[in-house]
């Protein structure tokens, strides 16, 4: 996850309070789990949970107050851990306490006093845990694909531009990963005529379309903007993104524009939680930028000379 992204996601759970920090633990789990997976329960009414992990029997409990307070802090966590132990316990052995703000060391400690209670209560439970944000932000980073971390994103209102450059990152880092690295360096200033490299590969018809196209992602800054995300990988990176780029398009079949259409919707498919115009278009200029940068089409005469 891009840490521009990570930064603004952390930002607005710290800030969310009472039921809407309860109802975001609920939205995390249930991006996670899924509904067959995660079982939320009433809002106002909800007996010390938010919901039910179904598959590991764990109950979710939350707490977001405006500000810490040792006692409220104190007294919330044992209630709520009351109402676990009378009322869920039973069938579900697992507790889980999530908390909009950081740690203290006592605060995580309270996780052995509650195990005593239940202990002397005679009470069966396998796991107790107290979360504090830096816990939540470990789940999202580590456990959530980067499909749900933008879904998380989308829910709390992250600028689009973020979740769009991490949609963008995550393409490339998928696309690098597990390709073996080819000696060729990819050269990025080569100095092409766009118009007969799109000419050689579109029909007339098409080809007035596309460099429509190209010229719109130029002039608004986009392949600009897919320069800078990609000017943050080493050669050997980019170069392995280019190998991939050239043999997932090489594999497809029909005309250069079917090829093109196709791959920016596998990608798409692939990437992203739904249908959704920015992500597209911002996966169309990738793809668009692999074209003049040589990745993929048939090569000018220009491109065939600088290649080495």
């Amino acid at each position: 996850m891009d840490n521009s992204l990570k930064a603004s996601i952390e930002a607005l759970i710290r800030a969310k309070r009472g039921f809407e920090f309860e109802a975001l633990i609920s939205e995390i789990h249930l991006i996670q789990y899924g509904s067959d997976g995660f079982q939320p329960t009433r809002e106002r009414k909800d007996d010390g949970a938010e919901g039910i992990i179904l598959s590991s029997k764990t109950v979710i409990a939350a707490y977001g107050p405006d500000a810490y307070d040792e006692k409220r802090f104190l007294k919330k966590v044992n209630d709520d851990f009351d109402d676990f132990l009378n009322k869920w316990a039973a069938e579900n052995p697992n507790w889980k306490m999530h908390y909009n703000g950081s740690l203290a060391p006592e605060q995580i400690r309270i996780s052995e006093t509650l195990k005593s209670k239940a202990a002397s209560k005679q009470i069966t439970v396998n796991i107790i845990l107290v979360k504090g944000v830096d816990q939540i932000m470990q789940l999202v980073e580590e456990e959530f694909s980067n499909k749900q971390q933008r879904q998380l994103a989308t829910y709390l209102g992250v600028a689009k531009e973020l979740i769009i450059f991490d949609h963008i990152r995550s393409i490339i880092d998928d696309l690098i990963r597990g390709i073996e690295i080819d000696p060729e360096n990819i050269r990025y200033d080569l100095k092409i005529d766009i118009e007969e490299k799109i000419n050689l590969n579109y029909t007339p018809e098409d080809a007035i379309l596309a460099s429509e196209e190209y010229q719109d992602f130029v002039v608004n800054g986009t392949l600009k903007k897919i320069w800078g995300i990609l000017s943050t990988y080493e050669n050997e990176e980019i170069n392995s993104l280019k190998m991939r780029i050239k043999r997932e398009f090489n594999n497809l079949t029909g005309t250069f524009k079917d090829k093109l259409n196709r791959l920016t919707e596998s990608y798409l498919n692939k990437y992203s939680s739904g249908q959704d115009d920015d992500f597209e278009y911002f996966t169309r200029a990738l793809l668009v930028y692999s074209f003049e940068q040589c990745m993929i089409g048939d090569k000018i005469k220009s491109e065939e000379k600088q290649a080495p």
